[in-house]
């Protein structure tokens, strides 16, 4: 049940925003958050005072929600700013009038002037000091005016004003709950989102060569310690400067994100690819044998001969790829060597005529 009420509030929170890693999502988020928990504190108070047959205080609350609904409105349309101003001024507005003159401040419904204080740090940016310090000062000014006052409410029995603090402090309570699950769910949310930048090759997606080989040694270690075979290949694309000097470094970065998009499609799903510079690429394929890997790279090869790219001007560029592979043996203590064994294998490949697969087994230099 929790679960599902998450969602909704998740689903509900990301209504109207397509950027899921913005620099102000989180604040978007706190303040939608605090638009629906004002316009729903609204709703029950509407029905409150209209079965206590209290009508100013039953149109104060709907004028209110119709406001909130209006602010809740600007933040799905855009108007940030405004709706990012209007809810504190709403919720003081709302606080004070209820706490001064309905509920009393012995009901401690004025507390929820902390929430006010809690938004405004959260919500509001280091240029924006002017109008957080405002709503911070304000709201303190009016917390203590509440408690000096000490006025009672004469429309609440003891019992009642018991019930307020218990709500108060739920609402408060449930408040503080999702804008730190907010804050904190944003933040893993953006570092994994900052991980995977820095793991990717922004031209093919691929991992770079710092993610690739980060995996390799995580690979090598996996296949050393549980005796299982593995191999490393290194691909290289066939006259790769060539295709620069003719048809330009546009077609180029063409070529290497078509051919990356390829060769990934066709390789494993246990299996890793990166680019490892330039025109260079990595695969590592664990619990593979040798026969294995070269039916997955001819495979690979085949494909990337077999592809179509095509500029924007209607120049097709043809292209093949050599490929260089090794296999784990026992002499090897790191994965550097195999990866200096696929690195033979691939200058041997180029060497006989490119467009092949190499295998090198011979780990004596």
């Amino acid at each position: 049940m929790f679960l599902s009420i998450k969602k909704t509030i998740d689903k509900l929170l990301n209504i109207g925003f397509e950027d899921e890693f913005g620099n102000d999502l989180n604040q978007k988020h706190v303040v939608n958050f605090s638009y629906m928990m004002f316009c729903a504190s609204c709703l029950l108070m509407l029905v409150v005072f209209s079965i206590r047959h209290m009508p100013l205080a039953a149109i104060f609350s709907l004028i209110g929600m119709f406001i909130g609904l209006v602010g809740l409105r600007y933040n799905y349309i855009g108007h940030f700013s405004r709706a990012q101003l209007l809810m504190p001024v709403l919720k003081i507005s709302q606080v004070s009038i209820l706490s001064l003159f309905y509920f009393g401040t012995d009901s401690g419904f004025h507390w929820f002037f902390v929430s006010v204080i809690a938004y405004s740090f959260v919500v509001f940016r280091a240029d924006q000091r002017f109008s957080k310090y405002w709503i911070v000062c304000i709201s303190i000014v009016l917390f203590f005016v509440c408690e000096l006052l000490g006025t009672r409410g004469v429309y609440l029995t003891s019992f009642e004003q018991r019930a307020v603090i218990i709500f108060v402090f739920l609402g408060l309570s449930f408040n503080f709950a999702i804008v730190i699950n907010l804050v904190m769910s944003r933040l893993k949310s953006v570092n994994s989102h900052l991980r995977t930048l820095a793991e990717r090759d922004e031209l093919t997606g691929l991992s770079n060569r710092r993610k690739v080989l980060a995996d390799a040694v995580n690979i090598f270690a996996d296949a050393v310690i549980n005796r299982e075979s593995c191999v490393f290949s290194i691909v290289d694309l066939d006259h790769f400067k060539k295709i620069n000097d003719t048809f330009g470094h546009e077609a180029g970065d063409l070529v290497l994100a078509k051919v990356s998009a390829i060769m990934a499609s066709v390789i494993r799903p246990q299996d890793e690819i990166g680019r490892y510079g330039g025109e260079e690429f990595i695969v590592i394929m664990p619990s593979t044998s040798l026969q294995e890997a070269e039916v997955v790279m001819e495979h690979m090869r085949q494909s990337v001969e077999d592809l179509l790219i095509e500029t924007e001007h209607g120049i097709v560029i043809p292209v093949t790829i050599s490929v260089g592979l090794a296999s784990i043996a026992p002499s090897v203590s790191r994965y550097e060597e195999i990866l200096a064994q696929a690195d033979k294998g691939l200058y041997t490949a180029k060497r006989n005529g490119r467009n092949r697969l190499s295998v090198q087994t011979d780990y004596q230099d």
